[in-house]
């Protein structure tokens, strides 16, 4: 009977440990952080356990996680912290941001509640990625666009005003002819006043007929 009685205790060990609750803690505290490397800026996930004796503790309430790599809204003896609630198991899980004006290094996280410190993980933090720009499209050539300037009109100089050709003949040709033929017709009328004043004589007539 007694290999029986063996079998049945070995039977029952293993079925106790298969049925364990899923919520039992493990037995010492844990901390981890994922992933282990970020830039600053980005964020990271916390996460762990206070351990088994402390689930039913005043670590059952809460615990904060203390590093300098984190933001400093909230602090713990001048350290920033960030505080997070625990379940009814004593797991706990929480999500920050690294400040984007962090300096690259590696930095050292802690657990604390309950007056005293637990676990421990290690953050890398790089520097922060450098933004891209686009590059502005040249023009099919390979160069940049020409600039073109405004033309300005060439300023203009003013004279004295001109009149066309046919006009100052017009202007001068016309009275000329018109003097021209007043002067003809005083003359004329000059010539015509003296010979009537002075007709010819008959001997000078005659004297002119012998001559010839």
């Amino acid at each position: 009977m007694r290999p029986v009685r063996i079998i049945a205790a070995v039977m029952f060990a293993i079925l106790t440990l298969l049925t364990a609750p899923a919520w039992a803690a493990p037995a010492a505290p844990t901390l981890r952080v994922s992933p282990g490397s970020v830039a600053a800026g980005d964020s990271v996930t916390l996460s762990g356990s206070v351990g088994r004796e402390s689930a039913g503790s005043e670590c059952a309430t809460g615990v904060r996680l203390l590093s300098r790599a984190f933001d400093s809204n909230q602090e713990f003896a001048d350290v920033p912290a960030v505080p997070v609630a625990v379940r009814p198991d004593g797991t706990f899980t929480a999500t920050t941001t690294i400040p984007r004006s962090r300096a690259a290094g590696t930095y050292p996280i802690t657990g604390r509640c309950g007056g005293a410190n637990f676990g421990g993980a290690t953050l890398v933090v790089r520097a922060p990625a450098s933004p891209t720009t686009t590059p502005t499209p040249l023009s099919p050539a390979g160069t940049a666009p020409p600039v073109t300037q405004p033309r300005v009109p060439a300023p203009t100089v003013a004279g004295p005003p001109t009149q066309p050709a046919t006009q100052l003949a017009s202007r001068w040709i016309i009275p000329g002819l018109a003097g021209l033929g007043s002067g003809s017709l005083a003359v004329l009328g000059v010539w015509l006043l003296y010979r009537r004043r002075h007709p010819a004589s008959p001997t000078a007539a005659m004297t002119t007929r012998g001559e010839c």
